[in-house]
């Protein structure tokens, strides 16, 4: 049984090894590397696998099988564990994260679920979210962009939903321009851990506090609280549908904005 398909088979399991015990094993496998040790690591750091896939591709599940996901996932896992060096006093949980996140997204891109008319329609999305931020200076609304589109919101909202994946891989691989390989980097209070530029994380902010309430709320839940789309919608009320259309147009607005200062 290969790696990848042992750690699958705990998939479902919840960590139970405590901070002290997690401590003495990450200490013994620096020294050992011991491979027994190794995949008692791992599998204590399966559920985080699971959360980053229920975090990022909720609404996506049609287009792919859970399990796959969680495969590529704990490759990306296996990946941050043989890479990381704990003496550099970063935090496995957050360095693990970015390459499981890594590891899923070449996945869900190298799938290209996406048809071709479904691509026309978030195109002409993007484009008109950039044309009128062009026009106005500013991040505009939804109702904006429908009206500027020549269709209702609902549909709209529809299309935001669909595009939620590509907007989400696109605003992490602008904000990965500025990510540095050593973890030490690594910071968890930026909107996707691992942003170095001061400069870019400023003017991100300044955009995000031009939001809504209720978005920047979605915001500091989503990337600060890391929670779920699903567990979003528990807390305001609304349903995971209508989460995943408010953040992928806050996407596809921070995406219009931020190209200019990059």
């Amino acid at each position: 049984m290969s790696n990848t398909q042992y750690l699958r088979s705990y998939a479902t399991e919840e960590g139970t090894l405590g901070k002290e015990t997690l401590e003495i094993l990450w200490q013994k496998f620096t020294k050992t590397r011991d491979m027994e040790v190794r995949n008692t690591l791992l599998m204590a750091y399966v559920p985080l696998v699971k959360r980053v896939v229920n975090r990022l591709f909720q609404s996506t599940k049609t287009f792919n099988e859970y399990d796959d996901l969680i495969s590529c996932g704990i490759i990306g896992l296996i990946d941050a564990m043989d890479r990381f060096d704990p003496a550099k006093g970063a935090s496995f949980e957050t360095y693990s994260q970015i390459r499981i996140r890594g590891e899923i997204i070449d996945y869900m891109r190298s799938l290209d679920w996406a048809p071709v008319h479904l691509r026309l329609k978030i195109k002409k999305v993007e484009s008109a979210y950039d044309e009128l931020s062009q026009t106005t200076g500013r991040l505009v609304s939804d109702q904006e962009v429908a009206q500027h589109l020549n269709i209702n919101q609902s549909e709209l909202q529809e299309i935001l939903k669909e595009s939620h994946f590509l907007n989400v891989i696109h605003l992490e691989e602008l904000l990965q321009d500025t990510v540095q390989e050593d973890p030490s980097l690594v910071s968890d209070n930026t909107i996707e851990a691992g942003v170095e530029s001061q400069d870019f994380r400023e003017r991100l902010e300044k955009e995000i506090a031009k939001l809504s309430e209720r978005e920047k709320m979605i915001i500091s839940l989503y990337y600060t609280d890391e929670l779920t789309l699903k567990e979003i919608g528990m807390v305001l009320d609304l349903t995971e549908s209508r989460v995943c259309q408010i953040h992928s147009g806050l996407m596809a607005k921070l995406k219009a904005r931020m190209k200019y200062y990059h």
